[in-house]
């Protein structure tokens, strides 16, 4: 079976892109699903890299051990939350080997706004591209994410669980291929 890790932007518990993270986690059950916690990180600094950090050693293996990656973020000025920067800088250090190349990655993004998030989703993506991960192309934006959950936390949106499911089916289906290839 497959081991897929989530991160979600957000760091907190509440957040709309945990709430997402959540229908996603719950509604496949072909897979395994890790959320990745990554607020206890440090600050990256490579200066510190020769001190083996441990929660940076902890937080590269759980990474080594997935065979996928999904983010799920919410636009923070534009961009993306620095806690979810500071992860990506700690796992795309190549110590003593690579823990990202060719790992497939998916990347959600939402927010209160229209655009749900598409400069976070575009900053993300080149992050992780330039990092050598295998980004599938589906561009997901949630606008408006607020209208979408009930007050039990539970999505509504019909349209949008239907792409969710889809997109999420295609993604498993995508990584299945390539570890039979």
């Amino acid at each position: 079976m497959l081991n897929i890790g989530v991160l979600v932007g957000s760091l907190s518990s509440r957040s709309y892109s945990q709430k997402i993270a959540n229908w996603l986690m719950s509604n496949q059950t072909s897979v395994h699903f890790f959320q990745i916690n990554y607020e206890i990180l440090p600050l990256y600094n490579p200066d510190l890299e020769d001190n083996s950090i441990l929660e940076w050693q902890v937080f590269r293996s759980v990474i080594d051990k997935m065979d996928a990656l999904i983010f799920v973020t919410q636009e923070y000025n534009f961009s993306i939350p620095g806690g979810l920067k500071n992860a990506v800088d700690v796992m795309s250090v190549p110590v003593p080997q690579s823990h990202v190349t060719n790992k497939p990655a998916m990347v959600l993004t939402d927010s209160s706004g229209d655009r749900g998030g598409a400069n976070a989703n575009a900053h993300i993506q080149q992050l992780l591209r330039y990092m050598g991960m295998d980004v599938i192309n589906n561009f997901i934006t949630i606008g408006k994410v607020q209208a979408l959950f009930n007050k039990e936390n539970e999505l509504i949106n019909q349209e949008l669980a239907k792409q969710l499911d889809d997109t999420l089916k295609q993604f498993v289906y995508y990584i299945q291929k390539r570890q039979n290839e």
